[in-house]
């Protein structure tokens, strides 16, 4: 390999030429390997890779220099500058057709060689750094961002790596907090639309108008306030994909143009007249009950079968609690490295109160209990009081009392006390927005004693309960 990174492949077979670049090529850095052949370039090519292939159109034996450009191109991601006589343009047009990056005419000069060259390389780079970006954020999104090995989990990996590359429209549903966006992210990422965009909308959070506005986008003038035109959202994902998250909260007037998109795959922007065609794949996402909503005439029949062409239903977290190890020991993972700890794990008590607990939070839920206990405890092990003050039963009691109730007395009534020291403490310092003073006075304790439950259970100022 070069000092500067860069190998490339000379191939003519004229000596001349092949010493006069190999000379000029090496002088500025690049490391240089000639072929005088089509056969003798392949077989190079069989043991290493170039970034750049300068190659003759002309060669002598079974190979010319449009059948190994043809072969190159399919095998290598390898960028090809051709040189061809001035009698030879025709040909090298056709191998810009090919996937040639430029032609030069012989004779040529150096500085044409360097600049094409220099030209060349900064594109492979680009190419290189697209896929390295594509491949993090595949590994950010795909399909290892599911974690789980219950039955119902790998019933959903299953969908996914079936309709991945399908066109069909997705309606995934579920509780909230069980990861429908990520498995939204991981269809699009592990898809064939992966290398275009993946472009997201809460449709909860927007007013009507603004929802349209945002979904089609409109004209300058179409509306008070439309001071310039705006793209949709339709249009920006176009050849990409729309994930569009509460989906069941969408107003029914809006639901009709929707509706035209997924059936004619046009659109007209506001105060526009004039249709819009986009290639778009639609994934929406509902925790809400849709054949419900559409017997109560708040959502289209005709809309939601057009959604529903594939259904992915996200598990809750209580259906699939054989998971929370594995979702667990990722989360403290997760935030060790972001809070800079060594935390190895969750003490046994709290491992079996998570198998009691019923999270209607489910999976974000958990993520948040881990959060916090990370950033609480200093400890190798979260132990249960840290985590006590942050989960609740059902009927709004805290989670462990069961598992208390059949420990020993003077066991249980320590973890009770020191649930109860830390929620409260958190409580009244964050109402006095971390002042030890002031916190200290509205208990009534001395500061230096509040001082020593804040260090014995690893309390900090601005924490959140």
């Amino acid at each position: 390999m070069s000092k500067n990174g860069t190998n490339i492949l000379v191939v003519d077979d004229e000596v001349g030429y092949r010493t006069v670049l190999n000379n000029a090529l090496t002088e500025r850095g690049f490391y240089v390997k000639t072929a005088c052949s089509g056969d003798d370039a392949l077989e190079v090519l069989k043991n290493q890779e170039f970034s750049v292939i300068i190659l003759d159109m002309k060669l002598p034996g079974g190979i010319d220099g449009l059948e190994l450009l043809q072969k190159v191109k399919e095998q290598y991601n390898t960028s090809v500058l051709i040189m061809t006589a001035y009698g030879g343009i025709e040909t090298a047009v056709e191998a810009m057709k090919r996937g040639a990056f430029n032609y030069i005419t012989k004779p040529f000069s150096l500085d044409e060689i360097i600049l094409n060259v220099d030209r060349m390389i900064a594109q492979y780079n680009i190419i290189e750094e697209n896929k390295y970006l594509h491949s993090e954020l595949e590994k950010a999104f795909g399909l290892k961002t599911i974690i789980g090995n219950s039955r119902e989990i790998q019933k959903v990996l299953d969908m996914v790596s079936r309709v991945a590359h399908s066109a069909a429209t997705i309606l995934i549903t579920g509780e909230s907090g069980t990861g429908k966006d990520l498995v939204a992210r991981a269809i699009h990422f592990t898809g064939n639309r992966k290398n275009k965009k993946f472009v997201v909308i809460n449709c909860a959070t927007l007013s009507e108008n603004l929802l349209e506005s945002e979904l089609f986008g409109h004209k300058k003038g179409a509306f008070t306030g439309a001071i310039q035109t705006k793209m949709g959202l339709f249009e920006e994902a176009d050849g990409g994909t729309l994930f569009m998250d509460e989906i069941g909260d969408i107003p029914v007037s809006v639901q009709a143009k929707i509706l035209r998109v997924l059936q004619e795959g046009e659109f007209i922007p506001l105060g526009d007249t004039l249709a819009r065609h986009v290639d778009v794949r639609i994934i929406a996402a509902t925790n809400q009950n849709l054949i419900k909503k559409v017997q109560e005439k708040d959502f289209r029949e005709d809309l939601y079968y057009r959604l529903n062409v594939i259904n992915i239903t996200m598990p809750p977290l209580r259906d699939r609690k054989e998971d929370i190890p594995l979702l667990t020991k990722y989360f403290i993972e997760k935030y060790n490295e972001r809070e800079n700890k060594r935390i190895k794990g969750i003490s046994p008590d709290v491992e079996d109160g998570f198998y009691q607990y019923h999270w209607p939070g489910n999976i974000r839920e958990l993520e948040n209990v881990i959060e916090r206990a990370i950033t609480l405890t200093n400890e190798a092990i979260i132990p249960l009081h840290i985590i006590l003050p942050f989960v609740k039963k059902a009927g709004g009691n805290d989670m462990f009392w069961d598992e208390l109730f059949s420990l020993p007395y003077k066991e249980a009534r320590k973890k009770s006390l020191d649930a109860f020291n830390t929620k409260y403490v958190m409580n009244v310092l964050n109402k006095n927005n971390g002042n030890v003073t002031n916190t200290a006075k509205e208990i009534g304790i001395e500061r230096q004693y509040l001082q020593r439950i804040l260090k014995k259970y690893h309390i900090k100022s601005g924490q959140t309960v």
